[in-house]
């Protein structure tokens, strides 16, 4: 998968493209290329519509596989060798894009101020929620970060894309804020950066600039176990 495949990449704000379609396996269809964004990185998949004359096809599901977007849509009907247009569910993609960005507003707070690594995150279109590897937990110490977030995000600070080398990228250890192993598989890391504030190894959907975002609201916070915590947040 690259960026003339994955729409997205480039272009978070595409709703609607054209495409061909390469392989068929039931409901599955594999495209040529697509901005449907695919369920990973605790991000939920993107949802729509393929159309193909005058039928049409929900697509109720997408994921990588074997470094394929795939497409699982609501009926068979779509051949090998179809011209199609897809159509993104746009409220739902520009849910996820505030949420997406709103959690690298927090995770970059969390990593310059609490010095702890991100070892989880969820993000659906009814909240969010971030698990940090840390020891000293409170909720009135998460609530003074989620204040600070929303002051970060009344900047409104710009957000940009951009690729580095494996390489180049390898040397930034402020790129990799995740507990997990990054797996370096491709030649290119896609690199999302807000300005002047935090920069990150993504390859997810993102707003513009923060303001898009709205506010930041802390809904709970829960204790998992020994320098597992789990914060939990809504946007409004």
């Amino acid at each position: 998968m690259d960026r003339k495949s994955a729409l997205y990449f480039d272009d978070s704000y595409l709703r609607e493209f054209t495409a061909v379609v390469k392989e068929v396996n039931d409901k599955f269809i594999v495209l040529d290329r697509t901005a449907f964004f695919p369920i990973g990185g605790g991000v939920l998949n993107d949802v729509g519509k393929i159309f193909l004359d005058d039928r049409e096809f929900e697509v109720v599901y997408v994921i990588k596989k074997e470094n394929k977007i795939s497409h699982e849509v609501s009926e068979e009907g779509l051949k090998v060798g179809d011209n199609i247009t897809g159509k993104i569910e746009w409220d739902n993609r520009y849910l996820l894009m505030r949420y997406h960005t709103a959690a690298h507003v927090l995770s970059g707070l969390f990593s310059k101020e609490l010095k702890c690594l991100i070892t989880g995150n969820q993000l659906n279109l009814e909240k969010g929620r971030i698990d940090l590897d840390l020891e000293n937990f409170s909720k009135e110490k998460i609530q003074k970060y989620i204040d600070k977030a929303n002051e970060i995000i009344e900047k409104d600070l710009k957000v940009k894309v951009y690729y580095l080398s494996k390489e180049e990228a390898k040397k930034d250890e402020e790129l990799f804020k995740l507990a997990m192993n990054f797996k370096h598989e491709v030649d290119e890391i896609r690199i999302v950066e807000i300005e002047d504030f935090d920069k990150q190894a993504d390859g997810g959907c993102h707003v513009k600039s923060l303001k898009e975002i709205g506010k930041i609201e802390l809904l709970k916070i829960e204790n998992k176990g020994k320098n597992n915590r789990r914060v939990y947040f809504k946007i409004l």
